[in-house]
Formats: structure tokens, C-alpha cells, sequence
């Protein structure tokens, strides 16, 4: 029982520093996105992801994004279909691109993450990719707001 009530006064807290802090798409996204074309190997799209230590890259074509494949349209591919390391990019990349502008609420991002069921979402601005916005750097951004902001009285 004193759980709950603990647990209810700590959702309280971080309502009333919700109302006050309005976070931003742009406040955590990460802007320097790495990106592969459509006609590149899944195994140079594998590698370039193993040397930068990330699970995505924007498919790019003409400098607009056609697309995204992740660790996880990779090991699906591998290990479900006649993979080969001639497979290209554009064979199992995802091309429902779901999109953000910088400036929206990050509420709408999660909204959206949460409806397309997706790890990371693309943002960006007059057509162009101005960055990416994954999960963990959600859960970063919160784990990285100031203290204080949490010592809200009740």
C-alpha cells in the first residue's frame, strides 16, 4: 500500500514538471544521422552500422529519404530469406517512412513510435533529414533532466 501511494505522488511530480518543461523533438534528437543509398550491400550497410556502434540508417536517393533499415530488418533478412552478400539495401529496407518535424512536441513522436510500433522515427524539416530520434535517446533525455525539476512540492 505504501508503494501505490509513493508511485502516485512521483506521477504527480512528473505531471506538474511535464506542464512546465515542454520538451521538443529537437531537444533530443541526434542531428548527425549516417545514411546508405538504395543500390549499397546489406553487408556495407551492416558494417558502416558495426563501425559507428548504431542500429539504423536513413536509405538516401538524390538526398531525400527513401527509406530506413535497421539491426533488425538485417537479422530478419539473414536468417528468414535467401540472403546473400549481394542482397542490396533497397530489398529489405523499410520504405513506410514515418516522419517528424524538429519543432513538434515530443509527445507526438512517442505517440507515434508507440502507434507504428518503431524504435526510432526520421525527422524532418522543408523535406530534408535534420535528424533521427530512437528510444534511447528519449529515455536519455529524461534520465538527464535536472534534478530540481523533480523536486516539485505537492
Amino acid at each position: 500500500m505504501r508503494k501505490t501511494k509513493y508511485l502516485l505522488n512521483k506521477l504527480k511530480r512528473i505531471q506538474k514538471v511535464r506542464e512546465r518543461w515542454q520538451l521538443r523533438v529537437r531537444d533530443l534528437m541526434t542531428s548527425e544521422v549516417l545514411s546508405v543509398g538504395p543500390e549499397e550491400t546489406v553487408v556495407a550497410a551492416a558494417e558502416k552500422m558495426l563501425e559507428n556502434r548504431i542500429h539504423a540508417l536513413v536509405v538516401t536517393e538524390n538526398n531525400k529519404a527513401i527509406g530506413i533499415i535497421t539491426t533488425y530488418d538485417l537479422v530478419l533478412v539473414m536468417s528468414l530469406s535467401d540472403f546473400n552478400k549481394l542482397t542490396k539495401v533497397k530489398e529489405v529496407m523499410v520504405t513506410d517512412l514515418v516522419t517528424i518535424g524538429p519543432d513538434e512536441p515530443l509527445k507526438n513522436a512517442l505517440r507515434r513510435i508507440i502507434e507504428y510500433n518503431i524504435r526510432r522515427i526520421v525527422v524532418e524539416e522543408d523535406g530534408e533529414v535534420v535528424g533521427i530520434l530512437s528510444l534511447i535517446d528519449i529515455i536519455l533525455g529524461f534520465a538527464m533532466v535536472p534534478e530540481e525539476m523533480f523536486s516539485v512540492n505537492i
